[in-house]
């Protein structure tokens, strides 16, 4: 039976314990704060991060690992498994993708063979991927219905979240829209989604419970939920307000809640509240 590794980088915000429990590997994003430069799951932690990011005013920006750590990773697995797939963040909102598919020309070829996938996702609905890729494989999947399912799940896993401010997305650059309508989302809780790999607008609100109610709105819009990640950034207690909305269409002990580790935080900012919700088959 083929050996197979799943790979996929932190902005997945798998929790470090379930990537263990599965064997995912997890590249980390790298973090800048100031001068330093951290390695987000490893050298710094959710919590310190937010702290830094509300109480600093040092500039925090964050970087793709170079394509030599994707080398030296893919070298590291090809001594163990015959099959590496490669899950990365969408390649319209950084460069795990490009660093991924740099390192992959350049190895030799071998038994192993490398996939490097943009997922067009990110946060947990690119997470979910993952995980249910590495579920299937410690099941017993084959090569070619795990990259039949990853297909498939690309297309069913879906990300909606809201920030406080969009200072946090105009600095990071990864907000795709027109500077007019930047303008006028400045006094309002702009809903976003992630739309073929970009951040597009979804809906928008004035207040903060409002937008909470565009998230249960967005979950409500699928006829065939099968599962659902309540994010947040730093306010955990918003998410019994989510919990409360969603019970009537679906169980609340069901629902998981994971925090936007920093490779996500960092352009969202503190406040930031998001779903991913994984859909089922037709």
């Amino acid at each position: 039976m083929a050996k197979i590794k799943i790979v996929t980088d932190s902005s997945s915000d798998i929790p470090t314990n379930l990537a263990h429990e599965l064997g995912i590997e997890i590249v980390p994003m790298h973090v800048h704060i100031g001068e330093q430069m951290y390695r987000a799951g490893l050298d710094i932690t959710h919590n310190q991060f937010y702290q830094w990011l509300q109480d600093s005013r040092v500039k925090v920006t964050t970087s793709a690992p170079s394509p030599v750590v994707f080398d030296q990773l893919y070298r590291r697995l090809a001594t163990e498994y015959d099959y590496i797939f490669s899950i990365h963040l969408s390649s319209r909102l950084g460069n795990f993708f490009h660093s991924a598919q740099k390192a992959r020309t350049r190895l030799p070829a071998s038994a192993t063979r490398i996939e490097v996938i943009d997922s067009k996702l990110t946060s947990m609905a690119m997470g979910k991927v993952a995980i249910h890729a590495a579920r299937a494989i410690r099941d017993g999947g084959t090569p070619d219905e795990i990259a039949h399912l990853i297909n498939s799940l690309i297309q069913r896993c879906h990300i909606v979240f809201f920030v406080d401010t969009i200072e946090y997305l105009e600095n990071s650059g990864r907000l795709s829209l027109a500077t007019s309508v930047l303008g006028s989302m400045q006094r309002i809780k702009p809903l976003m989604l992630i739309d073929e790999g970009e951040i597009v607008p979804y809906e928008r609100t004035r207040t903060r419970a409002k937008a909470i109610e565009g998230l249960f709105t967005f979950i409500e819009d699928f006829p065939r939920v099968r599962e659902i990640v309540a994010l947040y950034a730093t306010t955990p207690e918003d998410i019994e307000k989510l919990l409360e909305k969603i019970e009537p269409v679906f169980p609340r002990d069901q629902v998981e809640s994971v925090q936007f580790s920093p490779s996500t935080g960092s352009y969202l900012g503190p406040g930031a509240m998001g779903v991913a919700v994984y859909e089922g088959p037709a």
